[in-house]
């Protein structure tokens, strides 16, 4: 794909003291060190990204209020304020959760309930309560709540493993970093599936507003 857009040396050095050598620099070894090529690259893994974020987005939503269901279940429509909840959580979680509270107090100005709370965690919080510390207590009635479509070969644990996959691929997207080698099919494959285990007409929009292929299809040669 031709960019509408060219530049002369002098611009493509300012434009990459700006950026800084080292963001263009896995660019640059994608393209044999050809200055132009790399930063089409660049262009081009940014709309990579793009055509991400609404999947990775729905996806990471999806899997909080899942991953909620439970904890609800057992330790109420407050488990955010319940001590039996919170002395299941390590150190840096129950920081994590004191910290959450108060900032939705702040945002909100209002004692903030568990939708402001839920949305508010990281979602590694909600990845670490797929963990096997949580097993008997969240999950001692296996994965079924929360991820009804699950085929039955599916476990806490590999749920576990998808859920982690994605969030460190979308930590990449979001902190701007290369993604355009990863294997973006199957990242987007993977928030595919995790999405069709936790509702089929959600997994029907992402499938019909994807459009990664086209993305991919666009990648610069020259």
């Amino acid at each position: 794909m031709q960019y509408p857009f060219s530049c002369i040396p002098t611009t493509y050095d300012a434009i990459e003291a700006t950026l800084s050598a080292a963001r263009l620099g896995r660019y640059r070894n994608a393209a044999n060190n050809d200055k132009h090529l790399a930063l089409r690259l660049y262009v081009w893994n940014a709309r990579l990204c793009e055509a991400l974020y609404l999947p990775l987005q729905t996806a990471e939503v999806a899997a909080r209020n899942a991953i909620a269901k439970p904890v609800q279940k057992r330790f109420g429509d407050e488990w955010f304020q319940n001590p039996k909840f919170i002395n299941l959580l390590p150190k840096r979680h129950k920081e994590t959760l004191k910290n959450t509270e108060k900032k939705e107090t702040k945002k909100c100005r209002y004692s903030p309930n568990q939708n402001d709370i839920i949305a508010g965690l990281p979602f590694g919080f909600w990845v670490s309560l797929m963990t096997r510390s949580y097993d008997k207590h969240l999950w001692v009635n296996g994965i079924t709540q929360s991820f009804p479509n699950a085929p039955t070969t599916e476990t806490r644990e590999t749920i576990y493993k998808r859920l982690d996959q994605m969030r460190h691929f979308r930590n990449s997207v979001a902190h701007h970093f290369a993604i355009f080698d990863r294997g973006t099919q199957n990242e987007m494959k993977n928030a595919l599936t995790i999405t069709k285990y936790i509702c089929l007409d959600t997994h029907w929009l992402l499938t019909q507003t994807t459009r990664l292929s086209q993305t991919i299809n666009l990648r610069p040669r020259c």
